[in-house]
């Protein structure tokens, strides 16, 4: 089989060694989800929408992909709104009770990365699943810019069913001080939730307004039972090496050696071209290559060469139309900005 696009290869997986049942190991299926589009955000005061909206659309969810088993090896570490862990692929399927494909049917990463979202914050994980999406539109950009990204699944957790890495959570969201008494808190909340929220335009698209995600249609869901959600990505290597961090308040351009900066700043022209802007850039989300080449190619499309780095962590990304000299002018301040502002944290 040639090479087909990641976001559109599996319809379902199934993950071994996450869940337990009455005490028992057992395994968990789930499907592709549909991501969170985000709002267009604008500096120009007018808001005028872009033409071809139909890019901002969330891809739809393959009908007829293929099945994967993968394996749970470890835990790589946890975040603000997440786990995240090593798998292995097991068997790849038609579909998931079809036939088994053998192991050179397609190329496929030796390990993956399965970013599992803490009940509280799933909302953030259908959004940057979206982030990479968009970013796929762009030739070249998966896997050479961010890693490789096989899409966002999701499904309800049934009531036997118990995910073991929830109960080990180490990073516990707040509950505000003015939340009433009794009323459960919304963790999960997004820079564009607001309606009417300064520089952020929906522009009436359906694709956003009518998402599962919208915070209305969040919370007014009848059923509470916690969703489980996960983001597949290729596993990269290891996090940006701590004797580049400088001491706080201390920015990029000051401390990182030439090469490794003029590289950063690569990375963050490479999302900006296609309207991106990170907004979370620290050196947490900044990954060595893989260490195994399983892609075609690798190369830049637009700096021709293999960078060594990729970015990680898009839930806290926005987007604007790139085509909009107002909003290219102003957000190629904001990149300057991340690009100085960088701390070890």
């Amino acid at each position: 089989m040639s090479n087909p696009d990641p976001l559109t290869l599996f319809s379902s997986i199934t993950l071994l060694r996450l869940t337990s049942s009455d005490n028992k190991e057992c395994s968990i299926t789930l499907s592709r989800g549909q991501s969170f589009p985000a709002k267009r955000f604008s500096a120009d005061e007018e808001g005028r929408a872009p033409v071809g909206e139909q890019q901002w659309d969330a891809i739809s969810p393959p009908a007829d992909g293929l099945h994967a088993d993968l394996q749970i090896t470890d835990q790589l570490g946890e975040g603000r709104m997440g786990q995240v862990f090593a798998a292995r692929l097991v068997s790849l399927k038609k579909s998931i009770h079809g036939e088994t494909l053998p192991a050179a049917y397609i190329p496929l990463p030796s390990q993956f990365c399965i970013k599992l979202a803490k009940p509280e914050y799933i909302r953030s994980l259908a959004r940057e699943a979206w982030f990479y999406e968009q970013l796929s539109k762009e030739d070249g950009n998966p896997g050479a810019v961010t890693p490789v990204c096989f899409g966002f699944f999701t499904r309800q957790l049934p009531n036997n069913v118990h995910l073991r890495s929830w109960s080990s959570v180490k990073i516990k969201p707040e509950k505000p001080s003015d939340v009433p008494e009794g009323e459960e808190p919304n963790y999960d909340l997004l820079v564009d939730d607001e309606e009417g929220e300064y520089r952020h335009f929906d522009d009436e698209r359906r694709s956003h307004l009518d998402s599962p995600w919208h915070l209305k249609q969040w919370k007014a869901r009848t059923d509470r039972s916690p969703f489980v959600g996960i983001l597949i990505t290729e596993r990269l290597g290891a996090q940006m090496p701590t004797e580049y961090s400088p001491p706080r308040g201390m920015g990029l351009r000051r401390r990182l050696p030439e090469e490794v900066r003029t590289e950063l700043l690569m990375l963050l022209d490479d999302l900006n071209a296609v309207g991106i802007v990170h907004g979370d850039i620290k050196f947490d989300n900044i990954l060595s290559r893989a260490s195994e080449s399983w892609l075609s190619s690798e190369v830049c499309p637009r700096h021709k060469q293999v960078h060594t780095w990729r970015l990680v962590d898009f839930d806290r990304s926005f987007k604007y139309d790139p085509a909009n000299p107002i909003d290219s002018w102003y957000l190629s301040t904001v990149q300057n900005y991340e690009a100085d502002d960088i701390c070890y944290q």
